[in-house]
């Protein structure tokens, strides 16, 4: 009775599923057992050894939905049953060696860089200041979505900290975080907004989602997907989101952007990008780079989520069982599954 299930990553492309101990709660701390887990695509890349962020011996998932088990003595605010999303950034500080991987990230970030407090398992304590109410009224599902909503949410809010508001917006990516960062735009009242990307079915999703959108082809110039921007916007874009982060994304949103616009740069598939100074120099570019999101983002994210319940839906596109976690990451990682979002289900 005071064990759990949970998946051990014990090297790139290996997990396992375990008995561990379930949590022992602290001063302060809720039990959470899970119901819904999404898998995000930052654990795929770290369950492939291809980001370098995940640790062997932890356990993966920060995007979480379940309901509190148990509350320590001291937890007032919080009450058994309630249904609880989870603000994964447990403190501004690097984690000791003892709590996980100190390497890459000056957080302490469930999922990410602390040991085996992640969601992949059956319980997790944490902080009850971390345990944010979630809507009774949509599927536990959709607010697992609360995670990718509130990036977009933190990107907008980096630009209005540096007063940037661009008129005609750019998306580049129409994954989960494009499609997120859509919404989001919308909700702020930006009107002329364009997807860009490779696969006609995501697109489809941009522009049922309210975007314009922009098909691009693998063969296509630099100067070709500019010209299909512009076409479609009516103007150059002068401000572009790029979603992916890749070397070609980052040069496409590059050549594209305005004079004297903006890069939003919230994808970091690639450690490094080339980039032409004296261009961003003469034409007076800004570059604007967005991490996650705080706890502001966070809570607002989770606000307004059913606004957007019948849109994010959509972003559901499979299911599976902790057992079957391993197997499902691996066809995604391998590409022989696509899929905006998975959820693990409890």
């Amino acid at each position: 009775m005071n064990d759990m299930r949970a998946l051990i990553f014990e090297e790139p492309w290996k997990m396992t599923l375990q008995n561990l101990p379930r949590p022992a709660l602290e001063a302060g701390e809720v039990l959470i057992k899970m119901e819904s887990v999404g898998i995000c695509g930052s654990d795929v890349h770290g369950f492939t050894g291809e980001s370098g962020r995940r640790a062997p011996g932890m356990v993966m998932g920060h995007e979480i939905v379940g309901r509190i088990e148990e509350v320590a003595k001291d937890v007032t605010e919080k009450e058994v049953g309630q249904r609880v999303t989870v603000f994964n950034v447990l403190s501004e500080h690097t984690p000791s060696d003892e709590e996980g991987d100190s390497s890459f990230l000056n957080k302490r970030v469930v999922g990410v860089n602390l040991g085996t407090r992640g969601a992949m398992a059956e319980y997790l304590a944490i902080p009850a200041v971390n345990a944010i109410p979630a809507s009774e009224h949509i599927p536990a599902e959709v607010s697992v979505l609360a995670e990718p909503v509130a990036v977009a949410l933190h990107g907008f809010d980096r630009l209005e900290q540096k007063n940037i508001h661009g008129q005609n917006i750019a998306i580049i990516g129409s994954g989960t975080i494009g499609l997120c960062t859509l919404l989001v735009a919308k909700s702020l009242g930006y009107s002329n907004l364009a997807v860009l990307d490779l696969i006609p079915e995501k697109l489809k999703r941009a522009q049922d989602f309210g975007g314009l959108i922009v098909s691009i082809e693998k063969d296509d110039s630099l100067i070709e997907v500019e010209k299909k921007t512009i076409e479609v916007l009516g103007v150059k874009p002068d401000l572009i989101i790029d979603a992916v982060g890749t070397k070609s994304s980052f040069g496409q949103a590059f050549e594209m952007v305005a004079e004297k616009g903006c890069l939003l740069l919230i994808g970091n598939l690639a450690k490094e990008v080339e980039l032409p100074l004296q261009d961003l120099i003469s034409k007076e570019i800004s570059l604007v780079g967005t991490y996650g999101f705080g706890l502001k983002a966070f809570e607002k994210a989770v606000q307004i989520l059913p606004q957007f319940q019948e849109e994010l839906q959509t972003l559901i596109e499979g299911h599976c069982s902790l057992k079957e976690t391993p197997a499902v990451m691996t066809a995604l990682a391998k590409g022989e599954k696509q899929a905006l979002k998975i959820v693990i289900d409890f």
